[in-house]
């Protein structure tokens, strides 16, 4: 499994910072695509700029073995709060710059590649914290997995999401006071939050020849949550 070229976003999150780590201790070669300027950040682009992300994605060189797609946005509500600019706005972040990037790396992506995305446990219901935009995106992500899986599957290419509940992290508590945060643990059955490092194991894991035969499949790692 080492040394593959793998296409990552969002490395600067809780998600994509312990996919990078994991990713790089495997000795695979990362290319980070970000909207910010930075060490690990080989591509840079306007996420909500499908001709910049398309650039960005072109602009890497040599054939891809995987994508994983962890960047987006978490927005509280509710819907008063939530200005049909700003649903927007959440669409083209969090589900349709996923779909440009595809888009864009097919001609990269080897047959028989794997591309993770990662979604939430609020595409199974809604967000406790996220508002309506946030719980729509994160449905219709899961939806395009799934049809995906279908278009892709030709060329043996793999595609997953994985759908995380509270990730031990900065988004989350942002979003919350800590009496909130604690009073979220009492609904997850094992008590936590999922650590970033628990996250990645599992993106690992959809990426790796273990998961061969796994696609179009929607993966909750949320403690028992939902």
């Amino acid at each position: 499994m080492a040394g593959r070229r793998i296409l990552l976003t969002g490395i600067g999150g809780s998600v994509g910072t312990g996919a990078l780590a994991a990713l790089r201790a495997q000795g695979d070669e990362v290319i980070g695509l970000s909207h910010l300027p930075g060490p690990d950040a080989a591509q840079v682009a306007d996420f909500t700029d499908d001709d910049a992300l398309a650039a960005a994605v072109a602009a890497v060189s040599g054939p891809l073995d995987g994508i994983v797609l962890s960047h987006g946005i978490l927005e509280p509500g509710p819907i008063g709060r939530v200005p049909p600019a700003r649903w927007r706005h959440m669409m083209d972040v969090n589900l349709n710059s996923l779909y440009a990037i595809i888009h864009a790396a097919l001609p990269l992506l080897r047959d028989g590649a794997s591309i993770v995305a990662v979604s939430s446990t609020a595409a199974f219901d809604h967000s406790p914290v996220g508002g309506p935009h946030y719980t729509a995106c994160k449905w219709a992500m899961n939806g395009m997995v799934r049809h995906l899986a279908f278009d892709l599957g030709p060329r043996r290419i793999r595609i997953n999401a994985i759908c995380p509940g509270l990730v031990e992290g900065p988004m989350g508590r942002a979003l919350l006071t800590p009496e909130q945060y604690d009073a979220a643990l009492l609904d997850i059955p094992l008590g936590r939050a999922a650590t970033a490092a628990e996250v990645a194991d599992l993106v690992m894991f959809l990426l790796g020849p273990a998961s061969s035969y796994i696609t179009g499949a929607l993966v909750p790692i949320s403690g028992g949550y939902r």
